[in-house]
């Protein structure tokens, strides 16, 4: 096991024949608003592929982990947290997976970075009280030259909030941001075809995440899944491949 599936007390308790529940929780790239796979769909299926338990004689199954996605569009962490009673504390997330902060950088919402920070810190407060775990991730790359013909002061505040998110998250972080901006700089036509608009993410690039997000839990996507996310697996390769030559110092 990777160091952070070994902090994650989720895998533990599944191992320990216990059912569990994966929560995710954010704004619009949370929530499963437009048709295809979301990036949530792909934990859902690796959490279901490696942990679901079969009876002996294989007549019937159960998949120990429930998930449940409780994104909601254009809310700020204050409005998580407004919500956090209702749409949160029932289920007691043994997992929570947090994607906040695209609305807060956006300065017609009057978010300072301290609230902004403090709001994080207290949605993680809340989840362990609970006895949860929480794994933020940031956003990946906007498209920051569109971005910047509208709301150049919104593009502006992407990358310093994204920051905060790797400061309050420390180890517990799927860090988007940096595999996104590799392929933003390198082609910035690749990128696109993996965008719905300047701030949101197609099918393709949802499948990009979601594999992301299950390779870094160790939640592999059965390979005979893959020939339907062809546009997704190539992209990831693409940007796993950037990453390496730019560890590489080619």
């Amino acid at each position: 096991m990777s160091k952070l599936t070994e902090k994650l007390r989720i895998f533990e308790r599944i191992e320990a024949g216990k059912n569990v529940h994966v929560l995710a929780l954010g704004s619009s790239n949370t929530e499963h608003f437009m048709v295809g796979a979301h990036w949530f769909d792909y934990v859902n299926i690796g959490f279901m592929h490696k942990y679901r338990r079969w009876t002996d004689d294989r007549s019937s199954v159960d998949n120990p982990a429930l998930c449940l996605n409780a994104g909601t569009s254009n809310n700020t962490t204050a409005e998580l947290l407004n919500r956090f009673d209702r749409d949160v504390a029932p289920f007691k997330p043994d997992l929570l997976i947090l994607t906040a902060g695209i609305n807060d950088a956006n300065p017609n919402r009057n978010v300072s970075k301290d609230e902004y920070r403090n709001n994080l810190i207290e949605l993680r407060k809340r989840v362990n009280d609970l006895g949860g775990d929480v794994l933020f991730q940031t956003y990946y790359s906007c498209d920051k030259e569109k971005l910047m013909e509208t709301r150049p002061d919104w593009a502006a505040n992407y990358e310093p909030y994204i920051e905060i998110i790797r400061e309050v998250a420390g180890e517990y972080l799927n860090d988007n941001f940096k595999r996104w901006e590799r392929l933003r700089k390198y082609d910035i036509k690749a990128f696109r075809l993996l965008l719905r608009d300047s701030l949101h993410l197609n099918p393709d690039g949802n499948a990009v995440i979601g594999l992301d997000l299950a390779r870094l839990l160790e939640l592999p996507v059965p390979d005979e899944n893959l020939p339907w996310i062809k546009a997704g697996v190539f992209a990831r390769k693409t940007m796993d491949l950037l990453e390496a030559m730019e560890e590489s110092g080619r």
